[in-house]
């Protein structure tokens, strides 16, 4: 048996906050790369824009965990015909064509680097069509090729979490106390776990299968703050101080360098703007960080082949190392760029690609597997 997790009819919608903090959560990634990418072309060290900026991936998990359970949990507890078929299609169709459009687009240039400058300044490999298949079927995330775009390796393990959610659902949301202890009980267990071979408990890209760990790790607790969300339960985190705290004490943990505490407060971060009625939530609703976060998906997945382009063209413009602060204008000036083509990439692939995919499986006669259910289709971008 399982517990109920029917949202009140005025929470049906979209969860705007949280959309925003997506957006921001996305924009902190790339101001970390977009750092690491200045730091070549400066003359002596300079600071990340973000420090520890890369976090952000695992405020995602936790963010996606809790988003798909608000828009799909209640349909896998009511064991309604084609809950799982329907999941897998939209998340097909909300991950799949950028990603391919963007490998391909990398793929070309770096074809173009190689025959301009003699060398692929994009990615490296030593086997190009086994890799380049890994890619299309987003498997570097698990170990499997070389990655053309690095950032999709979150993608990659996320889709694992995708496969497994019906098990998921099934232990977070049990009837039985215990079996939900349990649940979360694991999950602290791994994460701590794998933040104690480290030392500073930090959480960084060890590969497979650590990111996997930290993927499902992260997602399932994000799982269970929504359950503590549709229960009505830590109500106290509803108000603007803990909402506004919890960012603090998150973004103070990581400007001290240790991970795990910030990984530990990100479900309790969701929850706090989820439930936030205040000047938080009015905060995190207004135009500029919601439109970020409409587009986080474009931004996450297209920064990266701008930052070899960008880097070149400096280089090439000015054949010397940039003073300090120049490098960090750069780096300022990097991150905003990407939000013009992340605008475009949403509007000329990812709106359309995920529309046609979703007609597309529609059509399949086996399966009617994107009927609009309630509010869904209108709610379902709770993925990067």
């Amino acid at each position: 048996m399982q517990a109920s997790v029917d949202p009140p009819e005025r929470e049906r919608g979209e969860l705007r906050a949280l959309t925003s903090l997506r957006g921001v959560a996305a924009l902190a990634v790339v101001a970390e790369h977009f750092s690491a990418t200045a730091q070549p072309l400066a003359a002596e060290p300079i600071p990340s824009l973000v420090p520890r900026g890369h976090m952000a991936v695992d405020f995602f998990f936790v963010l996606s965990g809790f988003i798909m359970s608000y828009t799909y949990a209640a349909s896998f507890l009511a064991d309604r015909p084609g809950a799982y078929a329907d999941f897998l299609g939209r998340r097909v169709a909300r991950i799949l064509p950028l990603h391919l459009a963007v490998i391909l687009l990398v793929t070309a240039l770096g074809a173009v680097s190689v025959a301009v400058i003699s060398a692929n300044i994009f990615f490296d490999t030593n086997a190009f069509f086994p890799d380049f298949i890994a890619n299309l079927l987003l498997l570097p995330g698990l170990g499997f090729g070389a990655n053309f775009n690095g950032p999709s390796w979150s993608i990659s393990t996320e889709v694992v979490a995708y496969l497994l959610f019906p098990v998921l659902v099934a232990c977070v949301f049990s009837r039985s106390r215990l079996a939900t202890a349990a649940s979360a009980g694991a999950a602290l267990f791994f994460l701590v776990l794998l933040a104690a071979q480290t030392p500073r408990l930090e959480l960084s890209y060890d590969g497979s299968p650590e990111n996997l760990v930290r993927c499902l790790t992260e997602f399932s607790l994000g799982m269970l703050a929504y359950r503590a969300y549709a229960a009505g339960r830590f109500s106290v985190l509803a108000t603007d101080g803990a909402a506004f705290g919890l960012a603090a004490a998150c973004l103070v943990s990581l400007l001290l360098r240790v991970d795990l505490p910030a990984a530990l407060m990100f479900p309790a971060l969701v929850l706090a703007f989820a439930t936030n009625r205040g000047r938080a939530a009015q905060l995190m609703e207004m135009r500029v960080p919601y439109f970020l976060g409409v587009v986080s998906y474009s931004i996450y997945l297209v920064h990266n082949p701008l930052r070899p382009i960008e880097s070149e063209a400096v280089l090439w413009l000015l054949g010397a190392k940039l003073p300090r602060w120049e490098a960090v204008a750069f780096a300022v000036a990097g991150t905003i760029s990407v939000v013009p083509f992340a605008w475009i990439a949403f509007c000329l692939i990812e709106k359309p690609g995920r529309r046609f995919v979703r007609q597309a499986l529609a059509a399949v006669p086996s399966s009617a597997l994107l009927r609009p259910v309630g509010e869904r289709a209108r709610i379902d971008d709770g993925g990067r």
